[in-house]
């Protein structure tokens, strides 16, 4: 990686976790990290944070207001200087060469645009809603595998990213799957989005049926905004069901539930219900009653967050 100059980017509101992210990228030779906070915390946390250690590679960017992750987004591609870009979660928690794997993989084909790392979910086994976020994440790993293997992948998770700077020099500030917006623009410029198994990194998901219907609705609604904005639908599990190869979506689904065995089929039943769910409270929220011109500025879902 020698003369390319890597910029983190990460978009923050809470201070929790945030330092050990920031210890993560200095260890593994980011060049630059930039931060987008409403949070005037976050702001006295790095300026203590980068006397202490004399370390002088960060640029924190203070925002009037809570704009959205789209506008943070935007902040970060204006203000970096770094030939690649990673994007990063604030509270995603990454394994030693997670960025080194997904920045060689990128390197490693001038056709590359963009490379997504592989995101765990660190909640228990315990409980219904537990297990249904383990399966669903599952599912869209599964599906996200299967779309690379065969160079049709165009959709990334969004925790931990890098892509080529230049390729996207803006994204709208109403978007609300910004990650995914990233990844269909990136495709569609003519680049390769990739998905690189070995770079390992690790969230918490959605603790109880509120909090997943919540996320995961708004999370549809964003891929359906995509769809009319870009004609296309995100490249994710329900694409290959609706739109390409449903016997792929067999496939998946039966390598899911043998990985958890007996209660395999209770847990996708489950998952079902769930599901339907989110798209009725999509559909009435978001389409209904028009609440969708302000889904980028969402409402933090507490169970995603190990500290709230």
């Amino acid at each position: 990686m020698k003369d390319i100059k890597i910029t983190m980017g990460i978009c923050a509101l809470f201070e929790k976790s945030l330092l050990n992210l920031i210890n993560d990228a200095i260890k593994e030779k980011v060049d630059e990290i930039i931060i987008v906070t409403p949070n005037p915390k976050i702001d006295k946390l790095i300026k203590i944070y980068s006397q202490r250690y004399e370390c002088n590679i960060i640029k924190l960017i203070l925002e009037d207001k809570r704009r959205g992750k789209s506008a943070a987004i935007n902040e970060i591609l204006r203000n970096a200087s770094g030939d690649i870009i990673i994007m990063a979660s604030a509270d995603v928690k990454i394994e030693e060469g997670a960025i080194k794997n997904i920045v060689q993989r990128l390197l490693s084909d001038e056709n590359i645009g963009a490379v997504d790392s592989h995101v765990s979910l660190m909640n228990s086994n315990n409980g219904i809603s537990n297990n249904v976020a383990h399966f669903t994440w599952l599912i869209h790993n599964l599906t996200m595998i299967e779309l690379d293997s065969t160079g049709r992948l165009g959709h990334i998770a969004g925790d931990l990213y890098c892509i080529r700077k230049g390729i996207i020099n803006e994204i709208p500030e109403d978007i609300v799957n910004d990650d995914a917006y990233i990844a269909m623009k990136i495709q569609l410029s003519g680049y390769r989005v990739i998905h690189e198994t070995k770079s390992k990194c690790y969230i918490y998901g959605p603790k109880n049926p509120v909090d997943y219907i919540i996320q995961r609705s708004r999370v549809l609604y964003g891929h359906l905004q995509l769809f009319k904005l870009l004609k296309k639908y995100p490249t994710t599990f329900e694409f290959l069901l609706f739109y390409k190869k449903p016997q792929k979506t067999l496939n998946i689904l039966k390598r899911a539930i043998a990985l958890f065995r007996v209660k395999g089929v209770f847990t996708l039943f489950i998952a079902i219900i769930t599901e339907f769910l989110a798209i009725v409270f999509m559909l009435l929220y978001y389409e209904i009653l028009g609440k969708g011109s302000k889904a980028n500025i969402w409402r933090v879902v507490s169970s995603t967050k190990d500290f709230l």
